[in-house]
């Protein structure tokens, strides 16, 4: 299960696609471009988050670690402790 997790990390994915394009980038002094691939990286990042906080049902957060997830136990610690959780506060946490 742990394994299955850094692949359906898209912000982390991207910043290491971004992280790698610079390294090529900067061996060849190409700034303008290097530049534009962060701006790109960035805007995917925030679009990315955007929807998915708009497309997904009922978060929960894990009362042994904090982490906020949709799934039955928790993916960083495995607990199956949670409560239900809202980022205006009407409910959980």
């Amino acid at each position: 299960m742990k394994g299955g997790q850094f692949f359906n990390n898209v912000p982390r994915n991207v910043t290491i696609l971004a992280i790698g394009v610079t390294v090529v980038l900067g061996i060849f002094h190409l700034i303008p471009l290097l530049i534009l691939v962060w701006i790109v990286a960035l805007a995917y990042i925030i679009i990315y988050q955007y929807k998915s906080s708009k497309s997904t049902g009922a978060n929960f957060v894990c009362l042994d670690c904090a982490t906020i997830h949709q799934q039955n136990s928790c993916p960083k610690c495995g607990s199956k402790l949670k409560k239900l959780y809202s980022k205006t506060n009407n409910y959980g946490v």
